[in-house]
This record gives C-alpha cells, sequence and structure tokens, in this order.
C-alpha cells in the first residue's frame, strides 16, 4: 500500500462515450504501475456511458457525476479536487495508455529535480478521418516556456502527470475555456517549474473531429485576454509571436469547418502579426489549392 503522497489518482472526464470510455479504463487497468483509483467524471451524458462502467463493478473506479454538462476542464477540476493520490494523471475519455506509461513517467518524475512536478509523453496520433497515424516526440525544447509561444502540441489532457498540489499553486483548468485549456494551463505553470519530457509515444490519441470555429474563436479571445500582455511583457517579439499563433489556431478551425475564404483570411492576419513564422505560407497555399481544386 502507497502513501498518500505516492499513491496516483487518473482522471477520466467522460461524456456520451461509452466503447471509448471503457477502452480507456482498460489501459489504465492494464499498466504495470497500477494506478490507485481511476475517477471518472459523467460530464451529464445521456447515453448508457455511466451503466456501463458501474457494470465492471470495479472497486478502485469512482464516479462523479455533474448535474449539467460544464466541459472537459471543469471535468477534470471535479477529479483534481476529489482525487485522494498525491500523483494526478489526466486521461482523455476517447484515449488510451501503452502498459508502461505510469511506470516509465513515475519512474522519471521520482529521479528528477524537486522543482519538477509535472511531466508529459510523446504519442501517437490515430486519425479516423484521414486513416494516417503519426507519432509526437517531444523534446526538452519542446516544453519550455519561449516552445509554448507557439501553441501546445503536447496532448497534455492525455499525457499529463503531475503532483496535485501543483494545481493549488498554479490553479486549476480554466472552466470557461471550450479549448486550448492545456496551453493555458501550461502559460501558468512554465514560468513557475520545469517540464519533465519522455519523448517516447506511450499514449494513443483518436481524433475522430475537430473543434467548432465558434469553440476556438471562445478560446482565443479568452486566452488573448488573460496572457497576451505577460506575451509582451517577455520581448515585443514574443508578443507578436503569440499574436500570431492565437490566429493560426482559428485559421486552422476556419479551415477544418470548410470555410476557406475565412482560413486565409486569418493566415494572412497571422503572417502580418510574425512575418518569419516558418511555414505557415506555404502551408496556407497547400490547403487552399487542395480545398479549391479537390481534383
Amino acid at each position: 500500500m502507497r502513501a498518500p503522497g505516492d499513491m496516483i489518482s487518473v482522471i477520466i472526464p467522460v461524456f456520451n462515450r461509452r466503447r471509448d470510455a471503457l477502452r480507456a479504463i482498460a489501459s489504465v487497468r492494464a499498466q504495470t504501475l497500477p494506478a490507485d483509483e481511476i475517477v471518472i467524471i459523467d460530464d451529464a451524458s445521456s447515453d448508457d456511458s455511466v451503466a456501463a462502467i458501474e457494470a465492471l463493478n470495479d472497486p478502485g473506479i469512482r464516479i462523479l457525476r455533474h448535474d449539467r454538462n460544464r466541459g472537459a476542464s471543469a471535468a477534470r477540476n471535479t477529479g483534481i479536487e476529489a482525487a485522494t493520490g498525491g500523483w494526478i494523471a489526466f486521461l482523455d475519455s476517447d484515449d488510451e495508455w501503452v502498459p508502461e506509461k505510469l511506470a516509465r513517467q513515475m519512474a522519471q518524475m521520482t529521479a528528477t529535480p524537486a522543482g519538477t512536478v509535472a511531466g508529459v509523453t510523446g504519442y501517437v496520433i490515430r486519425d479516423y478521418r484521414t486513416g494516417e497515424e503519426r507519432d509526437f516526440h517531444p523534446t526538452d525544447r519542446d516544453v519550455g516556456l519561449d516552445a509554448l509561444v507557439w501553441g501546445c502540441p503536447l496532448g497534455v489532457g492525455s499525457t499529463l502527470l503531475a503532483r496535485k498540489e501543483v494545481f493549488a499553486e498554479v490553479g486549476l483548468l480554466d472552466p470557461d475555456l471550450p479549448r486550448l485549456e492545456d496551453w493555458e494551463w501550461l502559460m501558468r505553470y512554465l514560468p513557475a517549474h520545469p517540464l519533465a519530457v519522455l519523448p517516447d509515444p506511450l499514449t494513443i490519441v483518436h481524433k475522430a473531429g475537430d473543434p467548432t470555429g465558434a469553440m476556438v474563436t471562445t478560446a482565443t479571445a479568452r486566452i488573448r485576454t488573460r496572457h497576451r500582455d505577460g506575451w509582451y511583457a517577455r520581448s515585443f517579439v514574443a508578443g507578436r509571436k503569440f499574436d500570431s499563433t492565437l490566429l493560426v489556431e482559428e485559421a486552422a478551425a476556419a479551415y477544418y469547418g470548410r470555410d476557406t475564404a475565412r482560413a486565409v483570411t486569418l493566415s494572412l492576419r497571422a503572417l502580418v502579426a510574425y512575418p518569419l513564422r516558418g511555414g505557415l505560407l506555404s502551408l496556407m497555399v497547400r490547403r487552399t489549392l487542395r480545398r479549391l481544386l479537390p481534383g
């Protein structure tokens, strides 16, 4: 029996994902280093997700319920506050872990300096829209504050392992963000603490869709208000990069929403904000031609 400070609580928010949630839970139960509890937060599902999880009759699973849908950030926050373990591990209900994920992360975290209280891993994206599979192997350069100005490709929602007390220090996830909540949280975490990284893909991210443009616009507006001054305080160039990144996020959402004209306009604005942004113009041209000339 581990001491409370060494216990691991896995937080899984669930909203109408019966089959996916069962796969996620199975991947936690297959860990070579067992979690001490799995905290499921039912975010007001209307399907039989909860009934299917209850049917597992697993004493290590706790189910908490929201009476209305409040979003993934609020669900994770509910799980963090209720967790009994000293370590918090996030897993989205449609993702899964390879069996050694927790063991390797915990070994790394216990061997790092005391100020390193959170870490992430690499991951595999299985994109059901295109049938593609691609890996992301983060390095130390990808987990610094300077890299964060370009956005957040770290998959925090399914790769993060962190000490519980760090959420009291830097704050919980922003429940008013419908997207990009991991990026916003890291902007508060990284000025105070380093982030450990395991580059191997120990998480499998299943991608079946994209956020709506409205969700991304709401998120970028809130993040802009909260963090823009801080980036400009670091330097004018950092501020311009940050402005450009927010516009790129909005452009990508417009593109996936098939609003090509808006995607082009936002991409051009991103280039104006930071003309040296590598690869953006060529990506915009390729995407536009692919949309306008599908054959």
